[in-house]
């Protein structure tokens, strides 16, 4: 049976709908992850779908840019002892099986949320603090290195609040938390219910 026209266009018009969502659907990902607040954002996607739609969707979600090592900067001097070594990797786990210095907090900071693991993070000295506050209501006030890590050996009491300030803009955790080890779950793609890396405000 031979299509009409009327038919082509309408299975044109569907075919073209199909592509569009598919796309769409493509670029945001699917499922969802949940946010340093609690809310439930899109988790990161593929990377089909046009530049535009993925420079909106990070604009309005900073958990759904790309991966990328923004400072092009990777360590690469394995377990020599610095604290500039192995941003984005667990810290603390670290230092217990190689016997570095006790940590009590330790993580990387990162200017976008999914960055590999050895990539210099957010240099400090553009004015980024991390503020733990424990239970017992001690402060600590940590500035990250040039790689993006900060560290404290200071005893805490269980559990910590943490923010990052930046430029007069701050992102508070809306979970308090009993370990020290950031990066434990702010790793790459996230894990035990954190997004992403520690980022930015």
């Amino acid at each position: 049976m031979a299509w009409g026209g009327s038919s082509r266009f309408v299975c044109f018009s569907l075919l073209l709908l199909l592509l569009t969502y598919g796309i769409v659907f493509a670029a945001s990902g699917c499922g969802n992850s949940t946010t340093e607040s609690g809310a439930a954002q899109p988790s990161v996607g593929g990377s089909s779908g046009s530049a535009d739609a993925g420079s909106a969707d990070a604009a309005s979600d900073p958990f759904a840019a790309a991966p990328t090592c923004t400072s092009g900067l990777v360590w690469m001097r394995a377990n020599h002892g610095s604290a500039e070594m192995n941003p984005g990797r667990a810290c603390i786990d670290c230092h217990a099986t190689m016997h570095g210095p006790s940590l009590t907090i330790a993580g990387t900071v990162y200017p976008t949320a999914h960055e590999p693991d050895m990539c210099d993070g957010a240099d400090g000295a553009g004015g980024v603090v991390v503020t733990i506050v424990d239970a017992a209501g001690q402060t600590l006030t940590l500035s990250p290195n040039v790689a993006g890590n900060f560290r404290s050996e200071a005893p805490l009491s269980p559990p910590y609040e943490a923010t990052i300030s930046f430029m007069g803009r701050e992102r508070t955790m809306g979970v308090m938390q009993t370990s020290g080890d950031c990066n434990g779950c702010h790793t790459q793609t996230g894990a035990n219910g954190a997004p992403g890396r520690i980022l930015l405000p």
